[in-house]
């Protein structure tokens, strides 16, 4: 198990994607070099990247769920 380190502390964290340990420079630094340059290779543009942050998915489609809130508006 590792160490519990700090937001500001470097260190060796989990890569968020492959859930290897890789030495960080903080906690904003949260996925490896390996996984870096796979993200890197992608071609999505940042439009879609905005479009799909926060969009809740199921074994990798996007699932588009209306809250009370936006359903009252329609």
């Amino acid at each position: 198990m590792t160490q519990r380190l700090r937001p500001d502390q470097s260190g060796k964290r989990r890569c968020l994607k492959c859930n290897a340990l890789f030495p960080s420079t903080g906690a904003g630094n949260r996925i490896c070099r390996k996984c870096s340059k796979v993200n890197a290779k992608l071609r999505v543009s940042e439009a879609q990247l905005a479009h799909d942050r926060g969009a809740k998915r199921l074994n990798g489609e996007s699932l588009r769920i209306l809250d009370a809130y936006e359903s009252s508006l329609l």
